[in-house]
């Protein structure tokens, strides 16, 4: 039954690091995709799911997959909305710009004029955008505020570009289980380490972003006192979703009406 299976997976596993997971490790599990909302299977290609269990149709990842959905069931009429997006990337990205009738995406290009466009994004610093006040009904950013050196600049600058009522949907490595940690602080223009160096990826910078906050169990609290916003924390655990892996949490931040 699994050879059967296998064979019917691989008519739409184009990549083939998928094919190799299944064929000699049958490393998946089967499904239903909230990005490409379609049945589907999911390769487990590493030991960290929240980064390496794909979508084999749509390429998605845990965390693009909560994002996705808890817009479908927080936010049902989410593809009219005028949606900004910071640092767009990956599968959850090309739905919104795709289906989304009021998407803006933009990204952190200092060589780019601020507000300006370089091909389909606008260049924006998320600590001092200028997008008019209240211009958004929803901002969404995916792994961005551990990159941010003053986060309680961009918490607040997403606020004042909130609508009244509007909402800030947004992940983040999330250490719940001990207070926000500060690794990278900004002095007089010169970057100093309070813990040793860390960097994610970038998806347009290939010398990756540097981690800035290890957030903790406190982040809501600390939101709240810089913007008024209160925050939600969504939790998954959804296997058949692809939603089950570790720090796939989903935030909400809401602005007063």
């Amino acid at each position: 039954m699994q050879n059967k299976i296998t064979r019917n997976l691989l008519r739409f596993a184009t990549d083939s690091q998928f094919r190799q997971h299944f064929i000699e490790r049958g490393a998946f599990s089967l499904g239903w995709c909230p990005v490409c909302e379609r049945r589907t299977a999911f390769a487990h290609l590493g030991a960290e799911a929240r980064l390496s269990d794909r979508c084999v149709r749509c390429g998605s990842l845990p965390r693009w997959r909560a994002v996705i959905y808890t817009l479908q069931t927080h936010f049902a009429k989410w593809r009219d909305l005028h949606i900004h997006e910071s640092s767009p990337y990956g599968a959850a990205s090309d739905k919104l710009e795709r289906e989304c009738k009021h998407y803006v995406g933009s990204h952190y290009m200092p060589d780019v004029p601020w507000g300006q466009y370089k091909g389909a994004y606008r260049s924006e610093d998320i600590q001092h955008q200028t997008f008019r006040a209240g211009e958004f009904d929803l901002v969404v950013s995916q792994d961005v505020f551990e990159h941010v050196m003053h986060p309680e600049l961009g918490f607040a600058e997403v606020a004042r570009t909130l609508k009244p009522d509007g909402t800030h949907v947004f992940t983040v490595p999330w250490h719940g289980w001990q207070p926000t940690r500060v690794r990278t602080i900004e002095e007089a223009g010169v970057i100093k380490y309070v813990l040793p160096p860390e960097y994610h990826g970038n998806p347009i910078d290939d010398s990756g972003s540097l981690v800035i906050t290890e957030w903790g169990a406190d982040m809501p609290d600390l939101i709240e006192a810089w913007t008024g916003m209160k925050t939600e924390i969504l939790r998954f655990d959804n296997k058949r979703m692809g939603m089950n892996a570790k720090f796939n949490e989903v935030f909400v931040s809401r602005k007063a009406r």
